[in-house]
């Protein structure tokens, strides 16, 4: 299968996840299969993570005095949750959609975090993966993942409306390229 990667990357809060989320809605609506994580903010500020194929959500940060737990900035991760996004990654293929939401410092920075995702993207075995790399992270982000098959997309206001539909439309052009 040919592996094609966009990193989706603009400031907090444009809407990255809000595009991968619809794309991820979109493909399953045209019966293409899709794994990986999604994280969603909750209204409360609180951090889920959705595995794509199952659609299974588990909250991924803890309050404040909430032990063990991963300390990344103003977050306090839960440590069962991030192995259990790790699990969900490495299992996430083959499918036609992979979602890495979001690669950021933990896993970048202190190599914590969602790294299975590193290994699920230089394997391959998707048509495309949507990945999301906060701005400042981009380049760090490019190092380790396959340059060769990777499109760096800035999500802002004016075009993220549009966005899930030309991913798609990515994402179904991909799946009938020929095999190299």
């Amino acid at each position: 299968m040919a592996t094609s990667i966009i990193i989706l990357t603009g400031e907090r809060g444009v809407g990255k996840t809000t595009a991968c989320r619809e794309t991820v809605a979109l493909a399953k609506a045209k019966g293409y299969t899709c794994g990986g994580i999604l994280t969603l903010t909750q209204p409360d500020g609180e951090l889920d993570v959705t595995d794509a194929k199952s659609d299974e959500t588990r909250r991924l940060t803890l309050p404040p005095d909430a032990k063990p737990a991963i300390v990344q900035g103003r977050f306090r991760f839960a440590p069962e949750t991030i192995g259990w996004g790790n699990m969900v990654l490495a299992e996430a293929t083959p499918c036609q959609l992979l979602v890495a939401d979001e690669l950021g410092p933990l896993e970048l920075e202190h190599k914590g975090g969602w790294q299975k995702a590193f290994d699920v993207l230089r394997r391959g075995n998707f048509a495309l993966a949507l990945v999301v790399i906060r701005s400042e992270l981009v380049v760090k982000a490019q190092l380790w993942l396959p340059i060769s098959a990777t499109t760096v997309f800035a999500v802002t206001p004016e075009n993220r409306g549009n966005l899930p539909a030309s991913l798609l439309e990515v994402l179904e052009r991909e799946i009938n390229l020929p095999d190299s």
